[in-house]
């Protein structure tokens, strides 16, 4: 075996070994779009609702409002899937409560 051979053979088995480590580290450096951020009196936060779906969601903390946000990639914008103001959905919830208590 001459030195050509011998080192064709220690890169064929060192791409091998690159290769098999690679695909075992492949699953665990994928992106989480489960991510929150705080920015003042905002709360961002994505979440994965369907397959292939990853809203985001947007808390503002003083106005007690939250938004979710989707991407349309067909029209290549961003939409504004929802809107709900806590306060009113909070109460109008505790309201229901002590009805059904009473």
């Amino acid at each position: 075996m001459n030195r050509t051979q011998l080192a064709t053979c220690f890169l064929t088995a060192s791409a091998f070994v690159l290769a098999g480590l690679l695909i075992t580290h492949l699953d665990t450096n994928t992106a989480k779009g489960e991510q929150l951020v705080n920015y003042e009196s905002l709360t961002f936060l994505t979440a994965r609702t369907k397959k292939d779906e990853e809203p985001l969601f947007v808390l503002d903390n003083i106005n007690a409002r939250l938004l979710i946000l989707r991407a349309n990639f067909n029209r290549k914008r961003i939409e504004l899937a929802t809107a709900l103001d806590l306060r009113r959905e909070f109460s109008d919830q505790t309201r229901g409560q002590q009805r059904q208590r009473r």
